[in-house]
């Protein structure tokens, strides 16, 4: 059971790493500014918004 676990991660870990990065530039971005903290959320939510259209999007 574990080892089920640990592939059905191991699939994911890239995308885990992915939004990880994203939550520490924004949280590194509010304790710079508010602003800044949230211009940055805007553009992580685009940057997320693109990469799910990409990776639902059909090969061609």
């Amino acid at each position: 059971m574990m080892i089920k676990l640990f592939q059905t991660i191991w699939h994911f870990i890239d995308i885990i790493c992915f939004l990880a990065a994203f939550g520490c530039i924004i949280w590194g971005c509010f304790l710079i500014n508010l602003i800044v903290g949230l211009f940055s959320v805007g553009v992580v939510l685009i940057l997320v918004g693109l990469a799910t259209e990409y990776l639902a999007s059909p090969p061609k």
